[in-house]
């Protein structure tokens, strides 16, 4: 992104520099940008590469008080300015006797009277120079995407309450403390929450503080337990329905993602967040019309052979998904293993992520995970089999 930036800079062609961000499927670059020049402020960078981040934030939208009052000019003090005009020198012209009384400018009867020297003139003032005032920042608003739902609370196991239409815009109130939802005003005027990830953001944030008395997420409420039945008789078993058995769990490698691991402890997050589930038979073959659920959220179905033989894809977000079977191809209801698929690395075990090459050894997967290592940008393939 930096490069990008510089080049930007040097060039002026917006269309190549949105072009080149594309390419890294980056939700909100405008807004990335202006966390990686206030992160490279705090770092002591080159000032010159953090104006070039932060002019190809603001050519997108995106600005912060912080980086405003950082790359605003020094205002020069009025004293100093006047002090530096340069004074206006006048000449006064005034006649001598000799042409006061020439024979030329007065005739000989009359006795000639002297002009009164003219006056000198008042030097015109020259007006201080002023600084135009930096214009204020404008306040911090997301804008949809496309139809997003409104939930109660930062998460996508609260409720729906509302919703925003492609394109429309709504002031932010509040965030979450991991900054990826945003606390908005809703249509009728209520406070709701929307993700991060399906909105762009406008204006500075450097301002929202987190919000006070965020919800607890809500809690599945309990089944209700079955009446006991009296005994009866001993009857012919029916043969037990489908069951499917989760036997792979795997995470993608850094490479797979996108990514690669730089040297050091410096890791390069890839761009991809798919689950891809696959289904089998007892026999290993592939199945296709197996639907598919994911657990909590918007309980999102898909049917295997969607997206290739016996296969379905989901996108990944923040925290991630758990789907599980409910249906065999014929239609009938199915009990199924829960396959979790994380995107956090706090979620994930130090084996799978050395597995994956995101780390090396446990000193430096926890220094990994407590820097929230390639947050949301982790993909996972699972597998079911079917008990017949």
């Amino acid at each position: 992104m930096r490069q990008i930036a510089q080049e930007y800079a040097e060039n002026g062609d917006l269309e190549q520099a949105t072009g080149a961000l594309e390419k890294l499927k980056l939700a909100n670059p405008g807004q990335l940008l202006v966390t990686l020049a206030e992160a490279d402020l705090a770092a002591g960078r080159a000032r010159e590469d953090i104006e070039a981040t932060a002019a190809l934030a603001a050519m997108l939208g995106a600005r912060s008080q912080k980086l405003v009052a950082y790359l605003s000019p020094t205002p020069i003090p009025v004293q100093a300015q006047a002090a530096t005009l340069a004074p206006v020198q006048v000449t006064v012209i005034v006649p001598t006797a000799t042409e006061a009384h020439s024979p030329t400018a007065v005739p000989p009867a009359a006795t000639a009277v002297p002009e009164p020297p003219a006056a000198t003139p008042e030097p015109t003032p020259v007006p201080a120079a002023t600084n135009s005032p930096t214009p204020p920042p404008q306040p911090a608003r997301v804008v949809a995407d496309g139809n997003v739902n409104l939930r109660s609370g930062p998460g996508r196991t609260y409720p729906v309450i509302g919703a925003l239409r492609g394109g429309q815009e709504t002031a932010i109130v509040a965030r979450n403390e991991n900054g990826d939802w945003w606390q908005v005003e809703g249509s009728n005027g209520a406070l709701a929450w929307v993700a991060g990830t399906v909105v762009r953001v406008l204006g500075a944030i450097d301002a929202v503080s987190v919000a006070q008395n965020i919800p607890a997420p809500p809690t599945a409420a309990p089944r209700p337990t079955a009446a006991p039945q009296p005994t009866a008789p001993p009857v012919a078993v029916a043969p037990a329905g489908p069951h499917f058995t989760l036997t792979v769990r795997r995470l993608w490698t850094v490479e797979e993602t996108g990514g690669f691991l730089a040297g050091g402890l410096s890791v390069n997050c890839g761009f991809q967040h798919n689950l891809h589930v696959y289904v089998r038979d007892a026999a290993g073959n592939l199945l296709n019309g197996v639907t598919i659920r994911e657990a909590g959220g918007v309980q999102q179905e898909l049917v295997s052979g969607s997206k290739g033989s016996g296969m379905a894809e989901f996108d990944l977000y923040p925290p991630g998904k758990d789907v599980y079977i409910i249906r065999d191809v014929d239609g009938r209801q199915a009990t199924s293993d829960t396959a979790a698929a994380p995107t956090v690395p706090d979620a994930i075990s130090f084996d799978i992520l050395r597995g994956a090459h995101f780390c090396r050894d446990d000193a430096d997967c926890t220094h990994f995970v407590s820097q929230r290592g390639c947050y949301g940008h982790y993909s996972w393939d699972v597998e079911f089999r079917r008990n017949y």
